[in-house]
């Protein structure tokens, strides 16, 4: 378990990796809200987007180093938003354009970064 919100805690998880070939990120948190409340909208940037982003930065070394690749695991809510959770959508839709933009960055350095959009699932 990692809480991607924890600087300290991704620091410690990257000191323990000796090499790295694939870097999956799968946090992420679904709350309902109609963004009125703007701590909603926080919690998930801090979640989907600044933790999916602090995560790569922290092992982007490795990845260089092994001319790996990042793999974002998003949600078809990036391109198409639901009105029951708009700040899912709206911090979704961030990394996804995070995720195309590493694609370009990171490409000259030998690192391949995908993204996987999911669709609905349930729970089990």
């Amino acid at each position: 378990m990692l809480d991607v919100t924890d600087a300290a805690q991704i620091r410690q998880a990257a000191a323990g990796v000796g090499s790295l070939d694939v870097l999956v990120n799968n946090a992420g948190i679904w709350l309902f809200d109609d963004l009125s409340d703007r701590a909603a909208l926080e919690r998930h940037r801090a979640v989907s987007f600044f933790g999916a982003y602090h995560v790569i930065q922290a092992f982007l070394p490795l990845l260089v180093r092994s001319a790996g690749a990042i793999v974002n695991n998003l949600s078809l809510n990036a391109l198409a938003p639901l009105p029951l959770t708009p700040a899912y959508s709206i911090s979704t839709a961030a990394a996804f354009s995070m995720t195309q933009s590493l694609r370009a960055l990171l490409a000259g350095r030998g690192v391949r970064v995908h993204a996987v959009l999911t669709g609905p699932t349930t729970p089990t």
